[in-house]
């Protein structure tokens, strides 16, 4: 049994297609891609045996994705240990995607402008399946490494910008989300009661934006509200984060909450 985590590993197999239903798709692709993605809660390195456990795969069918994602350089091996991590080659995918993406180059000097104003960490998320991925992370002073990087996929039902995402989705829709994945607590006065859960995802669908407190982090708050295109399609979430002493939920309410409106607005509108 795994710990307790904010990220979640049993992402690809929830949003992997059935093979059976699409004639186009390629199975072993979808294979050597689970080699990659075994290391999503890697905190160092993976031997052969550990990836061929977290794929599901026969050692021997480990053993040669494995080596055609080193020698195309999305995985290093350290030659003495004979451990496996990821290789500089996946960081320049994400690139390639960031400097192309047409959300990211209009948000971004938006949220800038949000972050030098309100001095907090400011993201953009987008769904994928039942969890949320940051596209954009524009970190406070106070923030560790890991919660500056974009990339990092997350529940979405335990944060706010997660729960904005999720009130897109009908009642039914949310039931069937948690109930994939059931949710796991990761602080004592996190949420994880299903139709408590449905319940402030309503809430926030009525009210346009989302609060959230010590949920995945003690002594953190968050807020977010909806990014929406010209059609007022929702596109992301836009979310603050800040310490729970210096940002009680009242202020939050009253001088975050309004900014994100605003930003979204010229975001949308720009």
């Amino acid at each position: 049994m795994t710990k307790p985590s904010p990220d979640n590993p049993a992402a690809s197999a929830q949003d992997a297609p059935d093979p059976a239903d699409d004639p186009l798709f390629v199975a072993s692709l979808e294979k050597g891609m689970r080699v990659l993605e075994a290391f999503r809660d890697a905190t160092d390195t993976l031997g052969l045996t550990e990836i061929a456990a977290l794929t599901r795969l026969g050692k021997s069918a480990a053993q040669r994705f494995v080596h055609t994602w080193e020698r195309l350089g999305y995985l290093s091996k350290d030659t003495a240990s004979r451990r496996y991590r990821l290789g500089p080659r996946v960081v320049e995918l994400g690139y390639f995607f960031l400097r192309t993406d047409r959300l990211v180059s209009m948000a971004a000097p938006h949220l800038v402008a949000l972050r030098d104003r309100c001095g907090l960490a400011v993201h953009m998320s987008v769904l994928a399946g039942g969890d949320m991925i940051y596209l954009l992370r524009l970190p406070s002073r106070q923030l560790t490494l890991a919660e500056m990087l974009p990339g990092r996929r997350m529940p979405a039902w335990c944060n706010s910008g997660g729960r904005m995402l999720l009130s897109q989705l009908d009642d039914d829709a949310i039931r069937q989300t948690l109930l994939r994945a059931p949710p796991r607590a990761f602080t004592p006065r996190t949420v994880i009661e299903p139709q408590a859960l449905l319940a402030l995802i309503q809430q926030a669908r009525d009210e346009g934006y989302a609060l959230t407190e010590d949920q995945v982090l003690q002594n953190q708050v968050g807020a977010a509200v909806l990014l929406r295109d010209a059609r007022d399609v929702p596109l992301a979430a836009i979310s603050v984060s800040a310490p729970r002493h210096d940002y009680p939920a009242d202020r939050l309410l009253r001088d975050i909450v309004p900014q994100l409106f605003r930003t979204a607005h010229a975001i949308q509108h720009g």
